[in-house]
């Protein structure tokens, strides 16, 4: 009998064994065993286990494969390939594989990562615009060329052919995980997005119960929708935002600011100027926002009047685990301060829950990326998990209370207070210093709490250990020399 040529086995593999369902003529075309070649795998199949694997598939789903391209030599023959199931829902794939033969037999295989769809031809659209609302994801390797292409349809962001992604993880968030995805085209992206940023639903349980629990997902997408298309501060854009209607998962897709900007230190504290960038920025914010009658509308705001005894009751836990945890380590008169406002906490969450602005609620400096311009350090604010209604000093007294040392605090924080008046007063010229200075001293013992209150959402590590300590002696710095300890 004629040796088959690597065309004739070839058109045998694709009609008799797959299309018709002859699985014993792998005998006849396949070497024992067949080696396949996958990304980063080798598998040498017996003959046995390569009848067993076309009987399986054959038997779910029925393929039919066709030939898109089909080339051949004495040795080699290349299949660019459509396959569709005949079996349950239809499933469409393409491929490519490369076949070598040895005395009319194939002894290799080497396999293309498989796609959903077919092969495009001549007159398919370059990208697809009729792609589903992507679904809500979980881990960077969801992260897929599909997901990202129906999110920047989903989102109206123009975009190429998406081709490839790679991730990785960056940042320390508490109460989430954050992925950055470069991201590479099949066409000129001169214009297009190259890399996002990814928000995702944390991997700590405790962490999800607390997001979950106040609703920190709903909110954060919340905010970029009351912000629409021209914020009035620097923040990243926000290609996409969804979160899951039970308040436990968030797919948040941001612009990605880390080529131009670095992120904030908490623990070594920020710069005095760069303490200025991140007020002008707040100010910006709080005039933009005063009295905004959407704000009557929004319940996605944080209520911190209404949750005022929970909260309390939280602190109170939590300065049980925060004592055990850093008992030995802490300074006693440091626990002794924080133990102090178990009692009074309530009574002062609800007289800090008053004001007209919209305030981002948690402006630590781990949640700002610092831009160094010509001009001096730009501050973009992120994670708004925490935005509530409240007075603009609000955000001034729990940044300064916790992202600056006692000594650069004490050296800006009267001017800083000033300075917000004066640009609050073109809005709110009712608001005067006195008003102001009252406010922030109310706010004080909210970014206590804060500090006190995250011990519940983050498992004892060194990093973060280091950081609430850091934070709850600066706060108790601040109380101090405001007389409220």
């Amino acid at each position: 009998m004629a040796k088959r040529s690597p065309r004739e086995l070839i058109e045998l593999y694709w009609t008799e064994v797959w299309n018709n369902r002859n699985a014993d003529l792998i005998r006849e075309l396949c070497a024992d065993p067949i080696v396949r070649h996958d990304p980063g795998s080798v598998t040498a199949l017996s003959l046995k286990d390569q009848i067993a694997r076309v009987r399986q598939q054959s038997e779910r789903a029925e393929p039919y494969f066709e030939h898109e391209v089909l080339h051949a030599d004495d040795t080699y023959v290349t299949s660019v390939w459509n396959m569709h199931t005949r079996k349950g829902d239809r499933v469409e794939l393409c491929g490519i594989e490369v076949f070598k033969a040895v005395d009319g037999k194939f002894t290799d295989c080497w396999n293309s990562s498989y796609t959903q769809g077919r092969w495009g031809r001549e007159g398919d659209a370059s990208v697809p615009d009729d792609l589903p609302e992507p679904a809500l994801i979980a881990l960077a390797h969801d992260i897929t060329p599909q997901w990202l292409q129906a999110m920047f349809q989903h989102g109206g962001v123009p975009a190429p052919r998406v081709s490839l992604v790679s991730t990785s993880a960056i940042g320390h968030g508490n109460l989430s995980q954050t992925i950055r995805a470069e991201i590479t085209y099949n066409a000129n992206a001169a214009d297009a997005v190259r890399s996002v940023v990814c928000k995702f639903t944390s991997g700590v349980p405790q962490a999800v119960d607390v997001a979950g629990n106040h609703g920190v997902y709903l909110r954060e997408c919340a905010v970029y929708d009351f912000f629409g298309a021209t914020p009035p501060l620097s923040t990243p854009k926000a290609y996409w935002r969804r979160a899951g209607r039970d308040g436990r998962t968030i797919n948040l897709v941001l612009e990605d600011l880390s080529g131009r900007t670095r992120a904030g230190d908490q623990i070594a504290g920020c710069s005095v100027a760069e303490a200025h960038a991140v007020a002008r920025e707040l100010a910006g914010l709080h005039a933009a926002t005063w009295n905004d009658p959407r704000l009557d509308q929004a319940d996605w705001l944080l209520d911190r009047r209404n949750a005022a005894e929970s909260s309390a009751q939280g602190y109170a836990l939590a300065t049980v685990e925060f004592r055990r945890r850093f008992a030995g380590w802490a300074d006693v008169t440091l626990l002794a301060a924080i133990d102090s406002f178990v009692p009074r906490m309530e009574e002062m969450i609800v007289a800090a829950a008053e004001g007209k602005a919209l305030v981002h609620g948690e402006p630590r400096v781990d949640n700002v990326l610092f831009e160094d311009t010509a001009e001096g350090p730009r501050a973009w604010l992120i994670d708004w998990q925490f935005a509530a209604r409240g007075s603009p000093m609000f955000d001034l007294a729990y940044f300064l209370a916790g992202s600056l040392s006692p000594e650069n605090r004490r050296v800006c924080e009267a001017a800083m207070i000033e300075s917000h008046v004066a640009r609050l007063s073109t809005v709110a010229p009712e608001w005067d210093l006195a008003t102001a200075r009252a406010d922030y001293a109310k706010a004080l013992p909210i970014a206590l709490q804060f500090t006190v209150g995250a011990i519940l959402a983050m498992p004892e590590d060194p990093h973060g250990d280091r950081l609430l300590l850091t934070l709850a002696e600066r706060n108790i710095a601040a109380l101090s020399d405001w007389g409220l300890v």
